[in-house]
């Protein structure tokens, strides 16, 4: 009996990741592409826009000079003294989506929020996607944010240790 055997080879393709500093034309392109007008109606947006000295934070990926991914991080303080970021937009293009790349942004971004000195990185999220990355659901009315939030909605990845119990009150853009 002869058998078939079928191999699938795919191309690698080399991904580059640089850090943001600016939002770039190709970046807004990118989010209005996946987000559309109505993203400016989110937590993120409208907390950046709080904050008068707010500079983009987060991570840019290409693929041959395209931009493929992005994640930004926005700086907040929450209550009075907690220094904390909110994660999002999580943008992956649908030519590189369920390779891992998300996933991987998410723990970048946590790393760069832990050379920031964040207590916390929060986020607007399912729980079944975001808890393998490490992040727990806050407590109803824990933190209170701007926009349109589902408080069941509200993740947090612990950098400081008990930083789920102890982070309460208004989120704030710094």
């Amino acid at each position: 009996l002869k058998r078939r055997i079928q191999i699938k080879i795919t191309a690698v393709t080399k991904l580059t990741k640089t850090p943001i500093s600016v939002i770039t034309s190709e970046m807004e392109e990118f989010f209005n592409k996946h987000l559309g007008p109505g993203r400016f109606a989110r937590t993120a947006y409208r907390l950046r826009e709080q904050g008068s000295s707010t500079k983009p934070v987060g991570i840019n990926v290409f693929t041959e000079e395209v931009l493929v991914g992005t994640v930004s991080l926005t700086e907040l303080i929450i209550g009075d003294e907690h220094r904390c970021f909110l994660l999002g937009p999580l943008l992956i293009d649908e030519s590189h989506r369920s390779k891992g790349l998300g996933l991987e942004l998410i723990h970048d971004a946590i790393e760069l929020a832990k050379t920031k000195d964040a207590a916390a990185v929060l986020l607007v999220g399912d729980i079944a996607y975001y808890e393998k990355a490490g992040f727990k659901q806050t407590k109803m009315g824990q933190i209170n944010l701007p926009g349109p939030v589902d408080p069941g909605r509200l993740l947090m990845f612990e950098i400081s240790k008990g930083a789920i119990d102890m982070i309460k009150g208004v989120a704030k853009a710094s």
